[in-house]
């Protein structure tokens, strides 16, 4: 069985890390299989999201395999290869980041190291109420390298970011609900199934304003209102012109549901 399964719910793509007797642990083959799934729903205009999902109930992902690891560092490599490696797979989450489709995680079971980084750099997160989340890198010797140390800061804060990195701590899925790092509690077992109900629920609004929506939060982080403002007149002179916006006025209008082809 491939590490990294594909397939289609309509218009939405489901990923699914396919290695439920390693956990889901991040492999090679996980990792060139992403940035497949990457290229592919970059250049698909039909596709309108993407879940990502771990197969089994037990692990979303326990992060990345450390036979892989352990391979990397037996080949004594130096810091310019430890960077190019890094940066390889630092790329990948960016790209789930920037790719202008909305990103669901559907999280079942641990979701730790590594695979909570792939699941922070999606937009949204729908977990089961038996998940749990966690870095233990550091009980190892390493932080959380594939922007995880990042992203988790600028989601908690840096003091909550400290805790959850320094301790190793897991904390349970209403504690990363009240923290806002998930968007929704789930029964177990119901994760992907309502990851796919608000995928299908994204399919009813305008994709060009989501793509732009998702751009302008993620660019203005850490920037001034300014900066904002000015990604929102951006946004402003590609929407108004737009067919989608004149779709989404004109349905309104006649009380239909509006076919937004984007653009």
């Amino acid at each position: 069985m491939p590490d990294l399964v594909l397939r289609r719910e309509g218009s939405v793509l489901v990923i699914t890390l396919n290695r439920p007797e390693k956990r889901n642990a991040l492999s090679q083959e996980i990792f060139n299989g992403l940035e497949a799934a990457l290229d592919q729903a970059s250049g698909d205009e039909a596709l309108r999201s993407v879940i990502l999902t771990g197969a089994g109930e037990k692990s979303f992902s326990a992060g990345i395999d450390l036979g892989l690891l352990f391979e990397h560092l037996s080949s004594n490599p130096s810091g310019e290869k430890i960077r190019t490696v890094q940066r390889r797979l630092q790329e990948l989450t960016t790209r789930f980041e920037e790719l202008e489709k909305p990103t669901i995680g559907a999280i079942e079971g641990a979701c730790a190291g590594g695979g909570l980084e792939l699941a922070l750099c999606l937009d949204l997160r729908v977990c089961s109420e038996a998940s749990r989340f966690g870095f233990p890198e550091a009980k190892i010797g390493m932080i959380p390298d594939l922007g995880g140390t990042t992203r988790l800061a600028r989601m908690l804060g840096p003091a909550r970011a400290k805790e959850w990195i320094f301790t190793g701590r897991f904390y349970d899925a209403r504690r990363a609900e009240q923290l806002g790092l998930i968007n929704e509690v789930t029964p177990p077992g119901k994760a992907l199934e309502r990851a796919l109900a608000l995928a299908h629920e994204l399919e009813g609004y305008g994709p060009l304003a989501v793509a732009w929506a998702k751009r302008v939060i993620d660019r203005s982080l850490g920037g001034s209102i300014r900066e904002g403002l000015e990604l929102e007149q951006d946004a402003m002179t590609e929407l108004l012109p737009s067919q989608d916006l004149k779709e989404g006025v004109m349905a309104f209008l006649e009380k239909r549901q509006a076919r937004f082809k984007r653009g």
